[in-house]
């Protein structure tokens, strides 16, 4: 194996941690590593940093690398600006590829076009092909969903009312969920703009609504990849998601997270894999199941057009759920113009609480599978 080739295989070791969705050795990896990386980036990146979110200093970088510093340091700034490592004050880290190192660099698209479209072209066809399933079948799912604002807060309010089963608890309501947080940015979706680059474009919507919170929105908003919001202005950004028919989705924790994404079927790779590839582990589904009141149902069919799994069926003029396809999203209840669908909890499923220990136990469990 030549040296540049030993370095984009190092490379792919490196952003494939048990932790992570591997990337496996073929093609397509191979096009979308060498897109993404020159030959001297994924030099330093493969020799000068040797394990994922470990951050390591300029100094220590140079010393197993052998550039001169300023010819370093050149090349570390240029990659951190357009999202293909992260810095940290004065350390340098590379992430997992996914979740980490795909989204920074799609929602950056700051490098040469060519390039960007040739990785999403790549990161497209990895998609269909199911390449993070494997991921899903093994721990707990990266990502999970938070219902419709409107419905759930109907939720709580019959909560209090009746003698409920399940409490709605804060990480269940995006609000309380969020309001933890105190500072929020916009930026562009990493899905959406490498399904665009693949040459396919979001069916739902042409805006921006991927959500940065507390640090990281720091970071995007001082990087000028995103725009500064408040939370009431959070809010509505939301409300306007789930008119385009985008389900709220945020990592699979308790705490709050850094993120919360507004995700289609088409291009939100771990949506489509459960809508295409039937890979319901995916994702954690909602605690809430829609139900229908059919006195007060028009059969419009607008439950039928915004349900992102398709899930929605027509019987005797009458909308009909099939729960098991269901996301619990709320999407059907939150446009509904008659108010005839409502969210009711029936699960409680409890998240990990944070990241770092969903993290460790997915990496744990994937270790103890490949070792039988």
């Amino acid at each position: 194996m030549s040296k540049v080739n030993e370095n984009y295989e190092k490379l792919r070791r490196l952003l494939s941690p048990p932790m992570g969705v591997q990337l496996h050795k073929n093609e397509l990896t191979d096009k979308l590593l060498r897109n993404i990386y020159t030959e001297d980036e994924a030099f330093i990146v493969a020799n000068g940093i040797k394990k994922p979110l470990r951050p390591v200093s300029v100094r220590s970088i140079k010393k197993r690398v052998k550039l001169p510093k300023k010819q370093l340091k050149d090349i570390l700034n240029d990659m951190e600006y357009k999202g293909k490592i992260l810095k940290i004050g004065r350390f340098f880290l590379i992430p997992p590829y996914l979740p980490g190192l795909f989204e920074f660099y799609f929602t950056h698209d700051r490098d040469d076009p060519e390039k960007l479209k040739a990785a999403g072209e790549a990161h497209y066809e990895l998609i269909r092909q199911g390449f993070h399933k494997e991921h899903s079948q093994s721990g707990e799912p990266l990502y999970r969903v938070i219902p419709a604002i409107e419905p759930t807060e109907k939720a709580i309010e019959i909560s209090q009312t009746l003698d409920i089963k399940h409490e709605i608890l804060p990480y269940e309501v995006l609000e309380k969920y969020l309001s933890k947080k105190k500072r929020f940015a916009v930026q562009k979706c990493s899905c959406r703009n490498a399904a665009e680059l693949a040459g396919e474009p979001c069916k739902c919507t042409k805006e921006n609504y991927c959500v940065s919170a507390g640090f990281l929105a720091t970071r995007v908003i001082e990087s000028g990849v995103g725009r500064e919001v408040t939370l009431e202005e959070l809010m509505e950004i939301m409300k306007r998601a789930e008119r385009e028919g985008l389900v709220h989705e945020t990592i699979n924790i308790q705490n709050t997270s850094v993120f919360i994404c507004n995700c289609c079927s088409c291009c939100c790779g771990f949506l489509k894999s459960v809508k295409e590839l039937n890979n319901k582990k995916a994702v954690v589904i909602s605690n809430f199941d829609p139900i229908i009141n059919h006195d007060r149902c028009e059969s419009c069919k607008t439950c039928v057009n915004i349900c992102p799994m398709s899930a929605i069926d027509y019987v005797e003029d009458k909308p009909v759920i099939r729960l098991d396809d269901c996301l619990g999203c709320g999407l059907c209840a939150s446009n509904c113009p008659q108010n005839a669908i409502t969210l009711k909890k029936v699960r409680n499923t409890i998240p990990i609480k944070s990241t770092l220990k969903l993290l460790r136990t997915n990496a744990k469990r994937r270790k103890q599978d490949l070792s039988k």
